[in-house]
């Protein structure tokens, strides 16, 4: 268990924008950062980071939290390893104990997974070190060209010659059997004994975008035709190779920094050139790309470069899948090396100065480039030269962006000397017939159970005071009661005139309120986990509900600090001044209290009609029409001083 004040450095520590910024580009809007969300795929960024709130929200799909949230989100971490990972980037230390098997008995599986594979990670780093390691493994990445520093930069390993070393040390440190096959290190087959996967290998380790090792590649050094010359990991609950890209966390700051990717085929590539000092490389691992790959990429650039091997095999083969690319909203370009040359041997050839300069110089765009090599391919068969036609088309149109369509029928109807209203005819046609193919049928608006349509946003700070002179629903003014609690509970809104005291919102709330019991068993919650720090004398800042324990807190409270739209500067330009929330905030929740108070009273008198109903004694009817005359003066003096009409 963490200790509490290790916590609450690490709570301090861990800056919202510094933390969501490795994962994502970030790119300033007023007073809030914006980027695409890393959680769902879109195209138009609808996902906040409020550094001054220190919480991130999304609108698309929802998602929202603090700095440690962030991280549960993204990596599938409990709070704890989430916490871990914040102490590691921020250098912060953490009492860490030896696993025991009860240890290990209790963590769920997929945190047992990032243990048993960061154990092996090191593992295979140490087997470098033995004499088998020496004169194999290193003598491997020594012939690559790959320096000490690199070799440890990527947590490059080896794997020993034997049928069962790595499985029989792992049981031995008190790791079970059942996790080492459940993340892809031993392999067992009835009836035998069970055995490691990589033998006799060179080990990549794949990291995730945190720098966590979830699998590993493992490339076969003796001849072997039986053998495959790489081996992966299996997919697994931490592993799934269609969403990562080899390389991506050694990447991601030089492809921000750079505002491009680089895209490779094989793990030596981005090892060798990122020893060169060209780092946003990263490679697909001989697969073609995914469309979870590319969103990955696309969370630190909209650019990608794609650098060929000169073989006209590999080139043709890859052409197949780039539209996938284009689909995402990327400006994709692409760069192929000389025969028989590829990135790792290139650039070992020429240096980092020349490499760099050799990609500025033939460096083409992706439609350019298909057209050339098609017309290559097809030569005068106007047969074939008609498919090539019909194939460009298709591709421009996978493009979202309108101009960039407009450019790229220009420039192709210019490349394959054709009139180009003929490209954008057959683009047109294409374009309807995909979107009558992905129109879904008008649904019903008898949604199906459980399903609820959300309501309208909350009145937000910044927005117009005239806002929250809209009257909620009964609901709705107990939450924005526990909202004004929460979020400006600390505002002073007078002073007692006897003492010169301060009165905050807070004192005024809570002493009209009177007992907590509202209709949502979690504004309930809300409301006793407050009044619990103030009854000890402080208010509790809203970082105290950004961080809570309970997620569901955590994200209404997120919701109300998150307001989707803010006022324009430009208002204040032609001196059109509209007040805040917060400077008519006594008045506003003053009148939410007297209608959450109506609503009560006149919860009180419907009851008492429905009594009045029951009874047969006149002299108890009269008694009870006395008590309803009385609650009746009260929801009308309550409506009185609302301004309301019964």
């Amino acid at each position: 268990m963490i200790p509490q004040e290790t916590v609450q450095q690490i709570l301090q520590a861990a800056d919202v924008v510094d933390v969501v910024g490795d994962f994502v580009s970030l790119k300033k809007r007023g007073s809030n950062m914006i980027a695409c969300c890393p959680f769902h795929n879109e195209k138009t960024p609808s996902f906040s980071v409020s550094p001054t709130k220190g919480i991130y929200k999304c609108f698309g799909c929802g998602k929202g939290g603090d700095s440690v949230r962030f991280i549960m989100d993204l990596e599938g971490l409990s709070y704890p390893e989430a916490l871990k990972w914040l102490a590691k980037k921020y250098g912060i230390e953490i009492q860490e104990k030896e696993y025991t098997d009860e240890e290990l008995l209790a963590q769920n599986e997929r945190e047992s997974l990032f243990i048993v594979t960061d154990f092996a990670q090191k593992y295979y780093a140490d087997q470098l070190r033995t004499e088998e390691g020496q004169s194999i493994g290193q003598s491997y990445f020594k012939e690559r060209g790959f320096n000490q520093s690199t070799i440890e930069k990527f947590g490059l390993g080896y794997s020993p010659d034997g049928w069962d070393a790595f499985t029989k040390h792992a049981i031995k440190s008190g790791f079970k059997l059942e996790i080492l096959e459940k993340a892809g290190l031993s392999i067992i087959k009835e009836g035998k004994d069970p055995i490691d996967r990589f033998r006799g290998r060179v080990i990549f380790p794949i990291n995730n975008v945190a720098g966590k090792p979830i699998a590993f590649g493992a490339r076969i050094l003796k001849k072997d035709t039986k053998a495959p010359k790489y081996l992966n990991s299996p997919e697994t609950e931490i592993y799934h190779k269609s969403r990562i890209v080899y390389g991506i966390y050694t990447a991601k700051n030089g492809i921000r920094t750079e505002d491009n990717c680089y895209l490779v085929e094989g793990y030596t590539d981005v090892v060798s050139l990122n020893q060169a000092g060209i780092e946003n490389v990263v490679a697909s691992s001989g697969t073609s790309l995914t469309k979870e790959q590319i969103q990955l990429i696309r969370r630190f650039s909209t650019n990608i470069t794609i650098l060929y091997d000169g073989d006209a095999a590999g080139i043709n083969a890859s052409l197949r899948g780039t539209d996938l690319i284009l689909e995402e909203g990327m400006n994709v370009r692409v760069v192929v090396f000389p025969d028989g040359e590829d990135p790792d041997s290139y650039v070992q050839k020429v240096g980092s100065e020349g490499f760099v300069n050799y990609i500025k110089e033939n460096q083409k765009d992706f439609i350019r480039f298909k057209t050339e090599v098609s017309l290559q391919k097809v030569g005068n068969d106007p047969v074939a030269r008609a498919g090539l036609i019909s194939d460009l088309v298709e591709t421009i149109t996978k493009i979202p962006d309108a101009i960039k369509r407009a450019v790229f029928y220009k420039e192709v109807a210019h490349l394959l000397e054709i009139d180009e209203s003929v490209l954008i005819t057959e683009g047109n046609k294409l374009s309807r017939k995909r979107v009558k193919e992905n129109t879904p049928k008008p649904y019903d608006r008898n949604l199906p159970e459980g399903i609820v349509l959300p309501p309208d946003d909350l009145f937000v700070d910044g927005g117009p005071a005239e806002e929250a002179d809209v009257k909620p629903s009964g609901s709705l003014k107990e939450e924005l009661f526990v909202k004004d609690l929460v979020c400006y509970g600390h505002e002073i809104i007078d002073k007692d005139p006897e003492t010169n005291e301060e009165i905050r919102l807070a004192d005024y709330l809570l002493n009209e309120i009177g007992e907590t019991n509202f209709s949502d068993s979690l504004l309930n919650e809300i409301v006793v986990s407050y009044r619990a720090s103030y009854d000890n004398g402080y208010y509790p800042e809203t970082t105290f509900f950004t961080r809570h324990e309970n997620q569901k807190i955590q994200d209404k409270v997120v919701n109300w600090l998150s307001p989707r739209y803010e006022l324009s500067e430009n208002w204040s330009k032609f001196e059109i001044h509209i007040p805040s929330y917060t400077s008519k905030l006594d008045d506003l929740s003053y009148k939410n209290i007297l209608r959450i108070k109506k609503d009560r009273f006149q919860e009180n008198y419907n009851s008492l009609s429905q009594e009045l109903d029951t009874l047969e004694s006149e002299e108890e009817i009269n008694e009870l029409l006395q008590k309803m005359m009385k609650v009746k003066k009260v929801i009308q003096r309550l409506s009185d001083q609302l301004g309301a009409v019964i």
